[in-house]
């Protein structure tokens, strides 16, 4: 993620950041990281795992469809948040506080089938999920089809970075 950031100030925002994963992980590298996400417990959890107190951090409380910002980033990271926001808000938001060569990074960690993927889960969503309608879609080329993000390039990874073992256990369970 580092390498997508030629321009100054090397400023990161993560939206929807949960328990800081990315901005935890990327504070050596950079100026600033914001870390936003609409839950308290997981800033408090975030604050609380390494490098969660680091100087450079910024944890953000709120929406970030409303959540004061402190632009320009040289790079905007959304891990697996982004269905829970107003793209409409959102990603006009997000394009001005840019850089002029910034980038916005989807990171995923999927990296091999999840247990709720196959076709028995697929069965009970009609019985017990109130979404009725949910039709699965792939998120980025339903964000291009609206003219909401072109993709510039696409990259796998094998990690982002590795968590101790305390980390994911509270990452997980920081939810009330």
């Amino acid at each position: 993620l580092t390498e997508l950031m030629t321009d100054e100030p090397k400023a990161v925002l993560d939206v929807g950041c949960v328990t800081g994963l990315i901005p935890r992980n990327l504070m050596e590298f950079v100026d600033r990281v914001d870390g936003v996400d609409f839950s308290e417990n997981m800033i408090e959890t975030a604050k609380i795992l390494p490098n969660g107190n680091h100087p450079g951090t910024n944890w953000i409380c709120g929406p970030v469809e409303e959540v004061l910002l402190s632009p320009p980033y040289a790079l905007i990271t959304a891990g697996q948040s982004l269905h829970w926001m107003d793209w409409e808000v959102v990603f006009p938001r997000l394009k001005e506080s840019l850089t002029r060569n910034g980038y916005l990074a989807i990171v995923g960690q999927k990296n091999s089938p999840m247990p709720w993927d196959g076709d028995r889960f697929k069965k009970i969503i009609p019985t017990y999920s109130t979404n009725q309608d949910f039709v699965p879609y792939n998120l980025v080329e339903e964000l291009e089809s609206r003219n909401l993000f072109h993709l510039r390039r696409g990259r796998r990874a094998l990690s982002l970075c590795r968590s101790s073992k305390v980390s994911t256990i509270m990452s997980s369970h920081s939810t009330p």
